[in-house]
């Protein structure tokens, strides 16, 4: 629905990463618009400014104020980076290059409740930002989310369609648009909204946690612990770590678990997916780098 507010129509294309959960991509395909894969920043994890305005320079095209792909006649409308594991992405390059290119900004902040670049929340800096309240998230309602926007009558549209677009009457039923029943029942709102009290006893809990793993990695031969980058304060929804390669990220799972320590890897890449693996990429190098690198491990708040 984010990426229907910012104008993104089917058959658009809107830039994104291919290192994220399945449903940054599954949201770009409910709405027809195809997905074009940016590799990620070293230190962040998140969609490269870099690479995104590399990836533009190589192949669009400026066509009466908006952005086209060279190759392909569809329109660039927007961007998607996700702030992985909680890192936000160099959100002021970003933001720079896609005003450049007239591409809206859609943030999917899903993982990076309580995070901050350069003290401004993550989710807060384009036309619209998604936040998850899934069941595995820092403040969690048992499932769904919130929209994030910057702009008080796209707000309270989107508030109108998710409620099936009824006018307001006592007694009438009327709708003015094609409406959804994306309403969070009062009980999961009440359990959200006392949990947001408590937002940064959580995000220090879980920093105190990060902090614990920093150093005790410190002497682990082989083995960094992946900190925040520069200019934020990361929630370290997850916590990760960064092996040598994928020989010894497949032995670090396999002992792990083997010995009761639940771990995983990073999710597998979107371009990798029957679904998406004909979409177009830019090579994906960090992209790459990390999926064989990559574990993730315990981070609950009060681990």
């Amino acid at each position: 629905m984010g990426l229907m507010l910012a104008g993104v129509e089917r058959d658009d294309e809107v830039l994104t990463q291919a290192l994220t959960f399945i449903a940054t991509c599954n949201a770009l395909s409910y709405i027809g618009a195809h997905p074009v894969f940016i590799d990620v920043d070293k230190d962040t994890m998140g969609l490269s400014p870099v690479s995104v305005r590399e990836w533009l320079a190589k192949n669009s095209e400026k066509k009466n104020g908006e952005c086209y792909n060279k190759h392909t006649g569809r329109r660039v409308k927007a961007c998607v980076p996700m702030h992985t594991f909680g890192h936000p992405v160099h959100l002021d390059e970003l933001v720079e290059v896609l005003k450049e290119y007239n591409i809206e900004l859609v943030e999917d902040a899903a993982e990076s409740i309580g995070s901050l670049y350069k003290g401004k929340h993550t989710g807060t800096f384009g036309k619209v930002g998604a936040l998850s309240f899934n069941g595995n998230k820092t403040i969690t309602t048992g499932g769904g989310g919130m929209m994030l926007f910057n702009d008080e009558e796209l707000g309270a549209f989107a508030k109108h369609i998710t409620t099936q677009a009824k006018i307001p009457h006592r007694w009438e039923f009327r709708h003015d648009h094609i409406g959804y029943n994306y309403r969070m029942p009062n009980i999961n709102a009440a359990l959200g909204c006392a949990q947001l009290e408590h937002i940064e006893e959580y995000v220090a809990s879980k920093r105190e946690t990060a902090h614990a793993y920093e150093e005790f990695f410190k002497n682990i031969d082989g083995i960094d612990f992946f900190v925040e980058p520069e200019d934020t304060r990361s929630n370290y929804w997850l916590n990760v770590v960064i092996l040598k390669g994928r020989d010894a990220q497949q032995d670090f799972l396999q002992y792990t678990n083997d010995n009761g320590v639940m771990t995983r890897p990073i999710w597998e890449l979107m371009n990798r997916l029957p679904m998406f693996e004909k979409c177009e990429n830019d090579g994906l190098k960090n992209t790459i780098w990390f999926a064989d690198r990559v574990v993730n491990i315990p981070s609950s708040v009060r681990l």
